[in-house]
């Protein structure tokens, strides 16, 4: 816990502010991109596919865009032919088919021929929405007309236990962005899922919000390159940490600056529709520079929430994201509530509510640290179709210290260890995690790539450990790719419940079946003493 009066704790942290804007700022334009997908997700291993990876290289950032603005998203790790390995920085989160791109270290070809990669199945859904979709690198420069891009996606997900009922939900998800509708300055963005269960149609019926989620809905105008104002439900990500908006966002930027304010309501905590019981309304500013060996964003925005008129929250964000050093990144966030009810009775008062803060450095092109610190509250998902194993992973390595190395000791060996500790003075004893992967990428003979992982964990109820190997391979010049995995699974619990052992296997295939269309099959089966489950997800995407 944070103490109240940690003032002195609380001007630090305000002073990362203030030096986020002292740093050199020379800035550049954007240089050629090349764009990839995220094609899979195992812990803090993210998977990106491109055409080709020639000009990236292991420790470069990779890209999202937002608002026509580029924020490193990824550190590569390890790079293959046609993929990089790598992890995310700071806080943001990724879903499978989400779009990166690349600045390659050379010139490519202008000729070069980009193809859309292939993805694997959706089979983690999205931990926080930010919107439909990333513009494309290239419309940064693009004149005023209309471009229309999305992806209309149906799925498939089955539980077959024994001896438990079979369970069939339904997934159809649509992402659109709209650029210059008309040739005007009017554009749109969305991001909607509607998901139901064979034989309960009634849910539906009863509440259209049990199986309607809109994450993104929002149009957008643009003034002139200055001005912008958005209406509608939309992550705002110079302020995301405050989840969705539904309402007005309006921004201006000046130079290397800009600012904006907020007001609308919340989504319902319960379903996540419409409610404008829950109002809000705030304001922000920062500063973002694209730097010749890097890049720099600092923000910091007020927030004041309301539930019933009635002051539910007010409170201050920050983050700084910044790269400007060679070899080394840092990302930084807090939150401090202004106000708070005690007794019954308001108090304007100062408390730290959450913090994060991580540094990464490459020692050398086969050396990468990370040391992290996290203390933000826990994060709910609408939608997830984790094991309970990966659950368990997920939970045990939320938050507290973390620390982790990548080493690449030959060309096609990567290894990673992370390990990490958290201690609330709510829990019994420390919550301790050791995770470690070690790939193979070019298995001769196969032309494979083989992983072996382990995850270890010690909470105050749970002894665990899980085991793993996957085995990647691609066929007709990467066009179909299948996947074979295998995890061990050994959990014990200090409440004298009897432990619990699976035997997990899974096999991924996935095939494009032309520029825009995309299949994939995932089969799951866990093996228990008692009963087994069979999960089927079968997924249909198709871009436009």
């Amino acid at each position: 816990m944070i103490k109240r009066n940690s003032n002195i704790r609380l001007v630090l942290l305000f002073s990362c502010f203030l030096l986020g804007f002292i740093f050199p700022v020379l800035g550049q334009e954007f240089q050629t991109f090349i764009e990839g997908s995220v094609s899979y997700i195992n812990g803090q291993n993210i998977y990106v596919k491109f055409e080709k990876t020639l000009g990236i290289e292991n420790g470069d950032s990779l890209f999202i865009v937002k608002n026509d603005t580029l924020i490193p998203a990824l550190i590569v790790q390890h790079r293959s032919s046609i993929s990089c390995l790598c992890q995310p920085i700071g806080e943001l989160t990724f879903k499978v088919s989400d779009k990166v791109s690349a600045k390659p270290k050379i010139e490519l070809p202008k000729t070069e021929n980009l193809l859309p990669v292939v993805e694997f199945t959706e089979k983690d859904v999205s931990q926080d929405v930010i919107s439909s979709q990333s513009k494309e690198t290239e419309k940064l420069k693009s004149p005023a007309v209309q471009t229309v891009t999305g992806r209309l996606s149906v799925s498939s997900y089955s539980n077959f236990s024994n001896p438990a009922p079979e369970i069939h939900r339904f997934r159809y998800t649509l992402t659109a962005n709209a650029e210059r509708i008309g040739n005007s300055k009017l554009s749109a963005e969305t991001y909607i899922s509607f998901t139901h269960k064979l034989n309960e149609w009634d849910v539906v019926q009863e509440n259209l919000n049990n199986a309607l989620k809109i994450y993104s809905l929002a149009l957008r105008y643009d003034f002139n390159k200055s001005a912008t104002i958005w209406a509608g439900r939309r992550i705002n990500p110079k302020m995301a940490n405050t989840g969705a908006i539904d309402g007005l966002q309006f921004e201006y930027s000046f130079g290397k600056f800009y600012s904006g304010a907020v007001v609308g309501s919340r989504p319902d905590f319960s379903d996540y529709s419409l409610n404008t019981k829950l109002f809000e309304y705030g304001a922000y500013f920062g500063h973002n520079s694209n730097l010749k060996n890097g890049f720099i964003q600092t923000s910091l925005a007020y927030m004041e929430q309301r539930n019933n008129s009635n002051t539910d929250r007010r409170f201050v964000y920050f983050q700084h994201s910044n790269d400007a050093i060679k070899n080394v990144n840092i990302f930084s966030s807090f939150e401090v509530d202004l106000y708070k009810l005690e007794n019954g009775v308001p108090q304007n008062t100062l408390t730290l509510t959450g913090l994060y803060f991580s540094i990464r450095y490459r020692a050398t092109k086969k050396l990468s640290l990370l040391g992290s610190y996290d203390n933000r509250k826990n994060v709910i998902y609408y939608e997830t179709f984790r094991s309970y194993a990966d659950e368990m992973v997920q939970l045990a390595s939320r938050q507290g210290v973390r620390l982790s190395f990548n080493y690449r000791p030959w060309k096609f060996i990567y290894a990673m260890v992370n390990a990490g500790t958290r201690f609330s003075k709510n829990d019994p004893q420390p919550t301790n995690t050791i995770n470690g992967n070690v790939m193979w990428t070019s298995i001769p003979a196969i032309n494979a790539s083989l992983s072996v992982s382990a995850n270890l964990m010690q909470t105050s109820y749970l002894d665990g450990q899980i085991y793993g190997a996957r085995l990647t391979k691609d066929f007709i010049k990467g066009k179909f790719q299948t996947a074979l995995n295998y995890r061990y699974v050994d959990f014990n619990y200090s409440n004298g419940t009897s432990g619990l052992i699976q035997n997990i296997g899974e096999i991924d295939l996935s095939y494009q079946v032309n520029k825009k269309t995309f299949l994939s099959v995932n089969l799951e089966t866990t093996f228990q003493e008692s009963e087994n489950f069979n999960r089927l997800y079968l997924n249909v995407r198709r871009k436009f």
